[in-house]
C-alpha cells in the first residue's frame, strides 16, 4: 500500500527558484565589507537558512566590533541595494508541476526560510502565485528551519496532518524541518553544496521527477 498525500509543501529558494548561490555571494560580500569572513564556516549551513540563524554564528568566528543588530540593519540595506533578478532563476518546470499538483486536486502549500516580501516577488516573476493555497515565511516563527513549525503550521493551514503531505526540500535544514514535523520528505539531489541529504526519504534528481515519482507511486497503491 503506497502512502497517500493530500498536500504537497514546497520549499523555494533551491526547489523553485536557483537563488542559493546568489544569496551566499551577497553575503559572503556584504560581510567582506566589514572584515568578516564566512570562509570557515561549512557552506550548507548557509543553504535554506535565513539570517537570524547565522549571525550568532559569525560572530564566534570573527573578531568585531560589530553587534548583531547593526550588520542586521546593514544588511537589509545592501540586499535592497543588490537585488536578485528572480525571473532568470525561476525553475522552467515550476509552472507545469505546479499545474500538475492542482490537477489532481492535491492541497499545495510553500514553505519558505525568506520574507514574506520575497517570497511574492518569486511568485510574481514565475506567475505561480494562484497556484498555492498557503504561503508561509519562516519570519512568521521565532524559530525558521531547521525547527519543524513552520512545517507543522503549514500542514495545519492546508487543514491537513503532516503525516498527509509531502515536502519538497533540498537543503540540511529544510529537510529536517519537515521531517521532524512528521512529513515525508524528497529532496532534490544536491550536486554543489555538499549538503547531507540522508534525511530525506527519497532523492529526485529535478523538480519535474516528482510527478513522475508520484505517478508511479498511484499507480502502484
Amino acid at each position: 500500500m503506497t502512502q497517500e498525500y493530500k498536500g504537497i509543501i514546497f520549499d523555494m529558494d533551491g526547489v523553485l527558484v536557483d537563488s542559493e548561490e546568489f544569496y551566499y555571494q551577497r553575503r559572503k560580500a556584504f560581510l567582506k565589507e566589514y572584515d568578516l569572513s564566512i570562509e570557515q564556516i561549512p557552506l550548507p549551513l548557509f543553504i535554506g537558512a535565513d539570517m537570524r540563524s547565522l549571525w550568532e554564528t559569525i560572530l564566534e568566528v570573527n573578531d568585531t566590533i560589530y553587534d548583531e543588530a547593526f550588520l542586521n540593519e546593514k544588511y537589509h540595506q545592501y540586499k535592497a541595494e543588490h537585488p536578485i533578478d528572480y525571473s532568470q532563476l525561476i525553475d522552467p518546470d515550476a509552472k507545469r508541476v505546479l499545474q500538475f499538483f492542482k490537477r489532481k486536486g492535491y492541497r499545495i502549500g510553500l514553505a519558505s526560510s525568506s520574507t514574506l516580501e520575497v517570497i511574492q516577488e518569486v511568485l510574481k516573476e514565475g506567475q505561480l502565485t494562484s497556484y498555492f493555497d498557503v504561503v508561509v515565511s519562516g519570519t512568521q516563527f521565532k524559530k525558521s528551519k531547521p525547527a519543524p513549525e513552520i512545517y507543522e503550521y503549514t500542514a495545519e493551514e492546508l487543514g491537513l496532518d503532516p503525516k498527509n503531505c509531502l515536502a519538497i526540500e533540498d537543503s540540511e535544514k529544510g529537510i529536517r524541518s519537515a521531517r521532524d514535523a512528521g512529513t515525508t520528505v524528497w529532496a532534490i539531489k544536491d550536486t554543489r553544496f555538499g549538503m547531507d541529504q540522508q534525511l530525506a526519504d527519497q532523492k529526485i534528481d529535478t523538480l519535474s521527477d516528482v510527478c513522475k515519482k508520484l505517478q508511479k507511486t498511484e499507480k502502484i497503491g
